[in-house]
C-alpha cells in the first residue's frame, strides 16, 4: 500500500500489521558474572537440568532512558516535520501529546463455560513491562569489559527457542494449573536512521488519514492520537541509544498485571525483590525446566586468570546435570 492509497484511519491498521515480536534462529548469548553464573545454573538438587533467568522491570535498568528513547525521537521528528510543512499545525497539536500508556493488550486464556464456548479476553490490562537481555554477538569485548568485574564472567550460549513453552500457550492449551504470563522478544534497533525512517512514515501516513477521513475534527485528532500511541507502543522496548548498539542486544519482555484479573484462574508469576546499585529492585525469576536441552555452551571470560576455572566450570555443569561445550574465550586481553 503506498501513501496515496491511505484514505482512512483503517488503511493504517490494514497498512501496518505491527509484528510484535522479532523471528530469530541463531544462538543467544547472556552475560554473566560467576554469581549470576550459579544463580542461573543451581546447585540444588530440585533445579538441576533447570534454567533460572531473571527479568528486571523495565524502569528499574542501568538504562536510564530504556522505554522513553522513542518518545524523544518521535517529538523530534514532530518538530522537524512541522517546521518543514510535511504536516499542519492542527494535526502536530493533536499529537504532540502523545505518550505510551502503561496499558498493555493482553489476552488471556479464560475457563470453557457449561455450554462449551470460551469466555470473553481480558484486554488492556495495566503492566509492568520485566525484561531479560541477551545478545546476537559471540565472545564481545565490550560485554566481558561489563561483566567481568574483578569477579570473572561466563556467556552462555542460548537456543533461542528456549521459552516458546510460555509464548505458545494458547486456548487449545488451557491449563489453569500451569503459570500463565505473556512473554514477547524483540532485537533492539539502534540505527538513529532507520528509527527516524520507521517514525517519519507512520506520522505521514497518520497525517494522510487525517487529511481525508470525512468525519469531525474531533473524531480525527483522537484517531490520530490513538493510532500514534498504538504504533509508538509497539517499538517501545525495541528502540535504544545507539551508544549501546555493541551489545547487539536481543530481548525477551514480561508483561505482568499489576494484579491477577479476578476471571483468570491460572497463578501469576510471583515478583521477587533484590538489592542493585543501592536500590530495591523488582524482578520475576522465570524458569526453563527442561534447561539442559537449551543450554548449548559456555564461554570463560578471557579476564580470568586461574587456569584451573575450565576444569571447574565443566565439573560444577556435570554436577548440575548439564553436559555442554566449556571453552575459553579466544580475545588477547591485557589483564
Amino acid at each position: 500500500m503506498d501513501d496515496k492509497q491511505i484514505h482512512e484511519f483503517r488503511d493504517l491498521y490494514k497498512k501496518y500489521q505491527f509484528n510484535e515480536e522479532s523471528s530469530i534462529f541463531s544462538p543467544l548469548w547472556h552475560y554473566t558474572s560467576a554469581d549470576g553464573l550459579v544463580g542461573i545454573i543451581r546447585d540444588i538438587p530440585a533445579e538441576h537440568g533447570r534454567l533460572h533467568f531473571w527479568f528486571t522491570r523495565s524502569d528499574c535498568l542501568n538504562d536510564t532512558s530504556e522505554g522513553t528513547h522513542i518518545m524523544d525521537l518521535f517529538l523530534q521528528i514532530c518538530g522537524d516535520l512541522l517546521k518543514q510543512g510535511n504536516i499542519s499545525q492542527d494535526f502536530y497539536d493533536s499529537i504532540k501529546s502523545c505518550n505510551i500508556s502503561a496499558h498493555q493488550l493482553i489476552n488471556y486464556p479464560l475457563p470453557m463455560s457449561e455450554d462449551g464456548a470460551h469466555n470473553s479476553m481480558i484486554d488492556c490490562v495495566p503492566c509492568h513491562a520485566y525484561i531479560c537481555s541477551f545478545s546476537l554477538k559471540e565472545d564481545s569485548l565490550d560485554m566481558w569489559r561489563y561483566y567481568s568485574k574483578g569477579n570473572g564472567g561466563y556467556g552462555l550460549k542460548l537456543n533461542p527457542f528456549m521459552f516458546d513453552s510460555y509464548k505458545d500457550y494458547k486456548y487449545s492449551d488451557y491449563d489453569e494449573n500451569a503459570i500463565f504470563i505473556k512473554i514477547c522478544s524483540y532485537k533492539v534497533i539502534y540505527d538513529d536512521s532507520e528509527k527516524n525512517e520507521m517514525l517519519n512514515t507512520i506520522i505521514l501516513d497518520t497525517f494522510a488519514a487525517y487529511q481525508n477521513e470525512n468525519i469531525s475534527e474531533a473524531e480525527k485528532a483522537d484517531n490520530a492520537k490513538h493510532f500514534i500511541q498504538f504504533a509508538l507502543k509497539n517499538f517501545q522496548f525495541q528502540f535504544k541509544h545507539q551508544c549501546y548498539s555493541s551489545e547487539q542486544e536481543y530481548r525477551f519482555v514480561v508483561y505482568l498485571p499489576y494484579s491477577k484479573p479476578v476471571s483468570l484462574k491460572n497463578e501469576l508469576p510471583s515478583v521477587k525483590y533484590r538489592v542493585q546499585n543501592g536500590m530495591v529492585v523488582p524482578y520475576i525469576d522465570l524458569v526453563v525446566e527442561n534447561g539442559a536441552s537449551y543450554l548449548m555452551g559456555i564461554l570463560i571470560s578471557p579476564y580470568i586468570e586461574n587456569q584451573n576455572a575450565l576444569a571447574t566450570t565443566s565439573d560444577y555443569l556435570e554436577h548440575c546435570e548439564f553436559y555442554c561445550e566449556t571453552r575459553l574465550s579466544k580475545l588477547p586481553v591485557r589483564r
